[in-house]
């Protein structure tokens, strides 16, 4: 009987633990990400390359991104809540040109681009949530 309880114990562990979007490690294999099913862009899933997803949890995933010279980069937000992206600075403003905008990115849902060609680190906040910050490093 003692055997019967833990095999199911261990069963009922296993299932919750793959229901709630459990991981092998940090950013491994099953469901990683933005971690237990609301990761990611509040889709659950890992955040496409070049792209700066807003989170259920009011974070930026990555929170630090790093590209190239000439890369568009992409801020998604499929959370529902709305979020921006205000640069720290005038460089990082300056730096943010045209995508499908130049600059800071106001109050949205869905995504917004911009292409940065110059070199820098670039940090960048939500002024909705406090303590939302980003970092985006241009090679």
């Amino acid at each position: 009987m003692r055997k019967f309880s833990g095999l199911c114990a261990a069963l009922i562990l296993g299932l919750a633990t793959a229901s709630c979007g459990g991981s092998t490690g940090p950013g491994g294999g099953g469901g990683g990400g933005g971690g237990g099913g609301g990761g990611g862009g509040g889709g659950g899933g890992v955040c496409p390359a070049n792209t700066v997803c807003a989170t259920t949890s009011n974070t930026f995933n990555p929170a630090g991104l790093t590209v190239t010279a000439g890369t568009t980069v992409t801020w998604q937000n499929d959370t529902g809540t709305l979020h921006n992206v205000t640069w720290n600075d005038a460089a990082g403003r300056s730096a943010a040109t045209a995508g499908d905008g130049s600059g800071d990115i106001s109050d949205f849902t869905g995504s917004h681009t911009r292409l940065f060609s110059a070199a820098g680190t670039y940090a960048f906040h939500c002024t909705i949530h406090p303590g939302m910050n980003g970092t985006l490093t241009v090679n």
